[in-house]
């Protein structure tokens, strides 16, 4: 088992090193002017232009850099049904990495090429069911909402014979759609570099269509 581990855990430190195609945002994100370290160049802007253009009405859009290259990546999210989808460049043409992924909130990893998204069913919390999936973006693949993360766990409450909650709950763990363990799981996390600090919310500097213009230079 400790050689099975080493090796998957090398395989994914090598994956970890490629690049890729319910919100909790707040208002005050759609009103933030963007800094320029989060506001990407004008041609970037002009390259991304037409993807906000035929978004709907209630889109938000933010810039990210999801891997460790200059190139800003276009995060596009469907207000309406919690739809987001993620594009980059290639070739001075848009590139779709993220192709509508619904989730209650998605975060990434700064410059890993990681994304997670956050689910919750049956009211969520303790007493419902919630979990997390983590994926890793690759260059030339195309993510979906039927893509298999590549790490995920999940939380369902436990009821008695009565439908009464237990006050337990039971959390499952997985690595490319297969049960595993806890530890692994952790194991696998942190080869990620799936970290707390690196952690931010996609939307964290969201702006809104007709915001793009004033993004771009005169």
């Amino acid at each position: 088992m400790a050689k099975i581990s080493s090796i998957l855990l090398i395989s994914i430190l090598y994956l970890s090193l490629l690049s890729a195609c319910g919100i909790t945002g707040s208002n005050e994100n759609k009103e933030n002017t963007m800094s320029t370290a989060t506001a990407p160049s004008s041609p970037y802007r002009q390259i991304y232009t037409p993807i906000v253009d035929a978004q709907t009405d209630n889109a938000l859009f933010s810039f990210i850099y999801l891997d460790d290259d200059d190139i800003p990546e276009l995060v596009v999210c469907d207000m309406d049904y919690g739809w987001y989808s993620i594009y980059t460049i290639k070739e001075d043409s848009p590139f779709c990495l993220v192709d509508s992924i619904n989730t209650v909130e998605m975060t990434y990893f700064k410059q890993t090429g990681i994304i997670s998204s956050f689910a919750r069913w049956n009211g969520g919390g303790d007493e419902g069911g919630y979990g997390k999936s983590y994926y890793q973006i690759l260059k030339n693949e195309t993510l979906t909402d039927d893509s298999i993360p590549l790490l995920q766990f999940s939380y369902n409450a436990i009821y008695d014979e009565n439908g009464t909650y237990t006050g337990e709950g039971n959390t499952e763990y997985y690595y490319m759609g297969e049960n595993t363990d806890e530890t692994f799981y952790q194991e696998m996390l942190a080869s990620l570099k799936a970290v707390e600090d690196r952690e931010t919310v996609c939307l964290e500097n969201a702006f809104e269509a007709e915001e793009m213009p004033s993004l771009s230079d005169h």
